[in-house]
């Protein structure tokens, strides 16, 4: 990877809570979606096993943040919850490095399949065009799911 941003992505330590969670603001601030984001973050730094996070950070700034984790139930199946780029770092530069370290990752542990579901709404956009540009491609819709206008989204990608 180029850029400022060179190192691989990584488990997130305890020293990293505050800029993670200042990343999140800055990419959701107001939004519907912020409290479940915060809600999975907190599961992956008490040691759940089905709610893990990969940062790429340098010198204490965060640019990337992923939360995933197998489903469990299935086969094989892991989910992509999010996926965010602090918004003056380009997706070129660090996207598909953390959306690939989560495959691989996921790939390592016996993952087929990787599955993101959400909010097809303008304030995701930029985590929308992430993943569709990582190999993600739409599944399925529910309209209005989450209010007018503004449906649920599936997106898939093939490990």
């Amino acid at each position: 990877m180029t850029g400022y941003f060179h190192d691989a992505p990584r488990a997130p330590h305890a020293g990293d809570a505050e800029p993670v969670r200042a990343l999140v603001f800055s990419v959701l601030g107001v939004t519907p979606y912020v409290d479940r984001v915060v809600e999975l973050l907190a599961a992956a730094e008490h040691g759940d096993p089905d709610s893990r996070a990969l940062i790429i950070e340098r010198d204490g700034t965060v640019a990337a943040l992923a939360l995933y984790g197998p489903i469990a139930g299935t086969a094989n199946t892991w989910r992509l919850a999010t996926a965010i780029v602090a918004p003056q770092v380009d997706l070129a530069d660090v996207g598909h490095v953390i959306v690939d370290a989560v495959a691989s990752l996921a790939r390592a542990e016996g993952g087929r399949l990787l599955v993101a579901e959400m909010a097809d709404d303008v304030a995701l956009g930029r985590s929308l065009a992430l993943l569709q540009s990582n190999g993600f491609h739409e599944e399925g819709r529910v309209r209005d799911f989450f209010r007018a206008g503004i449906a649920l989204i599936f997106l898939r990608r093939d490990l």
